[in-house]
This record gives structure tokens, sequence and C-alpha cells, in this order.
């Protein structure tokens, strides 16, 4: 089970697996996203919890207000404020430093 999920409803999605994914790692399917509850192969059905507060890697060097908008840069697969090219995934639930490599993010819940 994701242990980086911090606050959880219940609610999840099943999506075919874009790649090998692994418990925690934030899963994107086309507009739909979501933290994989557990490890699963490529093309096969993971469940993704969706809606909830996740801690996720960010750059390091830049810093994240809490109330940001929070993108998804795929490429080197972190969390970032630009939303050039990167997908938006919710908003910074806590203020992450420019040293941090992690932030919170409340995922948003709809697609």
């Amino acid at each position: 089970m994701a242990t980086n999920i911090t606050q959880d409803r219940g609610d999840r999605l099943t999506v075919v697996a874009p790649a090998a994914v692994t418990s925690g790692g934030l899963v994107v399917v086309g507009q739909a996203f979501g933290i994989a509850v557990t490890n699963a192969a490529s093309a096969a059905n993971v469940a993704l919890a969706v809606g909830v507060n996740a801690v996720l890697r960010k750059l390091t060097g830049a810093g994240i207000n809490q109330g940001a908008n929070v993108h998804w840069d795929a490429t080197n697969a972190n969390c970032t404020v630009s939303a050039t090219s990167n997908a938006k995934i919710g908003v910074a639930a806590i203020t992450a430093a420019s040293a941090d490599t992690t932030v919170e993010v409340r995922l948003n819940g709809s697609f």
C-alpha cells in the first residue's frame, strides 16, 4: 500500500498502467492521474487513489508556497510550479522550501 498518502477518502480509479508502476508513484493516463495503490506491471490494471493528499518528489532549488498550483513534469518525474508543457495535478498543501526534495500536494479530484 502506498505510504506517501497523507489524507485519503478512499476514492479509487482503476486504469491500465502505461508502464510498470510502483506503489506510491504518480500515474498519469491522459487527463486522469492518481497515486498507485500497489505495484503493477505495464498494461496491467492498477488502482489509483484520487483526490488525496500525497507527498511527491519536487525539484530542489525552487520553493513551492502553500496553495500554489502544482504541475507534474513528466520528463523529470517531479512536481513544479511551471505550467509550461506540464499537467496541473493540484495545489501545495504545505509550503516546501527550495532545499526540500518533496512537497505535499492535494491532488485535484476532477479530471
